[in-house]
């Protein structure tokens, strides 16, 4: 009979997350958790709707400034993002 060695519980779940691929998909989800935190209470009280498909976050904004912000900022906040996560999740961020 084979010995199994004890593993952690977050070890366990991680494996099963990356065999059945969902880690990518935990990570997305994730993301759009720290989306507040990452731009800041101004920008995230504008934003209206915030959404991620394939690594792409998609973005809504009430007030045209805030939007103009957010597209000078875009490759700052998809490095902090990433960082946060620790992977590279996010690739972009399109505004609408």
């Amino acid at each position: 009979m084979k010995k199994i060695e004890p593993v952690s519980v977050g070890e366990a779940l991680r494996e099963f997350f990356e065999r059945r691929k969902l880690s990518q998909g935990c990570a997305e989800g994730n993301a759009i958790e720290y989306w507040a935190e990452v731009v800041g209470d101004y920008v995230a009280s504008a934003t209206e709707d915030v959404y991620i498909r394939n690594g792409i976050i998609y973005a809504h904004f009430s007030s045209p400034s805030v939007r103009m912000d957010v597209m000078t900022r875009r490759n700052f906040i998809v490095a902090q993002l990433n960082e946060k996560l620790g992977q590279r999740v996010i690739k972009n961020i399109v505004l609408r």
